[in-house]
């Protein structure tokens, strides 16, 4: 163990044999984190938990049997805060999320899960809150500069690469903003849950309980925000209904992907100079690369300098030598803007789409996938060098500036 490093040790109570074996697995390599394992159900447990031995409780319940709401409650009541709970469960419903979030556990997860996003939890919850004052969001908008161009597809994917990176993956939210013809909830076969019009006319009523309520949550640990859609109904919602949205999603994940609808809204403007990355989508047509300019334009006239508009041509060709447009054309017509192209794979998303699963379900090495990571996780390759770095590694240095 490095120097200066201090131990954590972690206790899980649990009764699941697979999930215990998978934990073990998942924090045996770990130089700072000893995980100590209670095989019992919550309302088994008696004297095992103190408060001073541990440094984060992981408790494996059913939140919708009230014996194990009430178990969880004492222990709650006997640490009063001074060790952060993480609750796994496999009931996900409004009641439960009410009673886990009114008794302050650090996180909550939904099996099944990946060991990936228990350890991140473990390691935020380790952090403690101040870790939610002092670490920005990152917002990465997405906004179309055509129809069907695809922006839906990689606004998901680009999710899913940030909510597992080796280097940003932490929790990941995305926002549908595209209240009338919205897809994001139906291409990951979930049900939208954001009734927007319960704060329409009192945006404060907006807080961590109902957003929590409203959130729709994939297997894969990924929210997804998404109200559903009303094709006959074309409204514009005040601006400060949809800023007070953005800043409390962004105030409770690390990672934040917003797919835009192509028309301007009087919030428009806003959610542009608050991104820290915004992607302008596009395809290889004239007409759609002409109106690319023009967008590209507009953002700059409206959001001024301080939002710089990348485009990632979908569905990119490399023509060299049939009529149509090349490479060099897109460079051209684009210049700086130009951050990369998505190969066109159209089998493969639109099985994914048809099925309602992310692309890398299918084929976690497609050209697709392979191509908008480039653009994304620049930093990352697919060579097992990056693999190899582990949440771990990254961890031990945050304790270690800690400590010291």
């Amino acid at each position: 163990m490095a120097s200066g490093t201090k131990s954590r040790k972690i206790l899980l109570v649990s009764t699941d044999r697979a999930f215990l074996q998978d934990t073990r697995t998942a924090f045996a390599a770990s130089e700072i984190i000893q995980l100590s394992t209670v095989e019992k159900s919550v309302t088994e447990l008696r004297g095992e938990i103190q408060e001073t031995d541990f440094g984060a409780i992981i408790v494996d319940m059913d939140a919708a049997r009230l014996e194990h709401v009430e178990s969880l409650q004492r222990i709650m009541r006997r640490l009063e805060g001074r060790v952060p709970v993480v609750v796994v469960t496999q009931e996900f419903n409004a009641a439960a999320v009410r009673i886990l979030v009114q008794l302050k556990v650090a996180d909550f997860l939904v099996k099944p899960i990946t060991t990936a996003d228990l350890v991140r939890s473990v390691i935020r919850a380790l952090q403690g809150p101040g870790r939610e004052e002092n670490t920005e969001s990152q917002i990465y908008t997405f906004m179309p500069a055509a129809g069907g161009v695809g922006t839906t597809t990689l606004a998901l994917q680009t999710a899913f690469q940030l909510h597992h990176s080796v280097t940003r993956g932490a929790s990941t939210c995305v926002v549908d903003l595209n209240f009338q013809q919205g897809a994001c909830a139906e291409y990951l076969d979930l049900e939208p849950r954001f009734d927007i019009t319960e704060i329409e006319n009192q945006p404060e009523r907006l807080d961590r309980q109902l957003l929590d309520v409203m959130l729709s949550k994939h297997a894969s640990g990924l929210c997804v925000l998404a109200a559903p859609t009303h094709p006959s109904e074309m409204r514009s919602f005040k601006t400060d209904v949809v800023v007070r949205m953005l800043d409390l999603v962004s105030a409770y994940f690390d990672n934040v992907v917003i797919d835009m609808p192509r028309t301007w809204f009087p919030w428009t403007e806003t959610v542009l100079l608050g991104s820290n990355k915004l992607y302008i989508v596009a395809e290889m047509t004239v007409p759609c690369l002409r109106h690319t300019q023009r967008l590209i334009q507009a953002v700059y006239e409206t959001a001024g300098k301080e939002v710089k508009p990348n485009v990632i041509v979908n569905r990119f060709e490399q023509k060299m030598f049939d009529n149509g447009i090349k490479q060099a054309d897109v460079q051209e017509i684009l210049g700086e803007h130009f951050v990369g192209g998505i190969a066109n794979n159209y089998r493969l998303v639109r099985e994914a789409v048809d099925r309602g699963v992310p692309l890398h379900e299918i084929d976690p090495n497609a050209n697709v996938i392979n191509d908008l990571k480039k653009i994304i996780l620049p930093e990352e390759t697919l060579a097992t060098t990056a693999k190899s770095r582990s949440l771990f590694g990254i961890s031990k240095g945050l304790f270690r500036r800690k400590a010291g």
